[in-house]
């Protein structure tokens, strides 16, 4: 269990300097050149779970069909990291680009790719009522999108991340001591890497995490509990379209705040 561990830091450090060399970077909000490495931690983090927690014990949380999904999203993102360009934004500028243009964007790809994966999973779920599908399917297709959408800035995904597991794990047992350790070992680096600005999440990071948290929430929140949050992130998804998230926490001095925890000499 203790060779686990060490493996987090050694595999964080290994991908940041593979995508650097291989020039998987990006020009972050501070003009820094940094790889999109982090997307690689969550996965390496999430399949080792997958492989360790008994799928009996959570038949859909820790399953490989849940890993196959979470592998797939990864690897839709990393091919928006890879190949996608800055314009166009958002769904409707995905949506106009490739009306007009008649060509298809890497976003755009990335959406119905996400959208086939959430099916597929649903699909292997064998859900009781075309209302549970439907609420899976909500979930595991719109959690992607909407934590790629919090990318803005530095830790704002571990952030929202953090606020959705808190009450999850309190409404539980506390898990195996060796689990939470190393959940908070991936968190750990993660805040420290991204927080300094040595990583980013990139589009295939902040979308893996999406995916693992609507894994999470579909696993260990009542149905309607689901409802509510699925409600939520729609909500979220609209608003989005129409104003900037970062201005908003910008006008709030909580919010701005926050924001700025663990993001020592942000530059605004």
């Amino acid at each position: 269990m203790i060779a686990l561990l060490i493996t987090v830091p050694i595999i964080a450090y290994i991908s940041m300097i593979a995508f650097r060399s291989l020039g998987w970077t990006v020009v972050n909000y501070e003009g820094k050149s940094v790889p999109y490495s982090l997307g690689v931690i969550i996965l390496y983090g999430y399949a080792t779970y997958c492989m360790i927690v008994p799928e009996e014990t959570y038949a859909i949380a820790f399953s490989y069909q849940a890993l196959a999904y979470v592998v797939g999203i990864w690897f839709l993102g990393f091919i928006d990291d890879r190949y996608g360009t800055k314009e166009p934004k958002g769904l409707r500028g995905h949506l106009y680009f490739v009306w007009t243009k008649k060509i298809p964007t890497t976003g755009l790809t990335k959406l119905i790719g996400t959208f086939i994966l959430s099916m597929l999973f649903v699909y292997h779920l064998h859900t009781t009522s075309i209302y549970e599908a439907i609420r899976y399917f909500l979930l595991l297709s719109w959690f992607p999108h909407l934590a790629n959408l919090f990318d803005t800035r530095p830790l704002r995904v571990c952030k929202f991340t953090t606020i959705i597991l808190i009450p999850i794990l309190l409404s539980y047992p506390a898990p195996a001591f060796f689990l939470l350790i190393y959940g908070l070992a991936i968190f750990y680096l993660w805040f420290v890497l991204e927080g300094h600005r040595q990583a980013l999440l990139g589009d295939n990071g902040s979308t893996t995490a999406g995916a693992v948290l609507a894994i999470i929430i579909i696993q260990f929140t009542p149905p309607h509990i689901q409802w509510l949050i699925v409600f939520g992130v729609g909500f979220l998804i609209f608003l989005a379209e129409r104003i900037s998230f970062s201005k908003v926490i910008n006008a709030s001095g909580i919010l701005k705040w926050l924001d700025g925890i663990g993001v020592p000499f942000q530059q605004k």
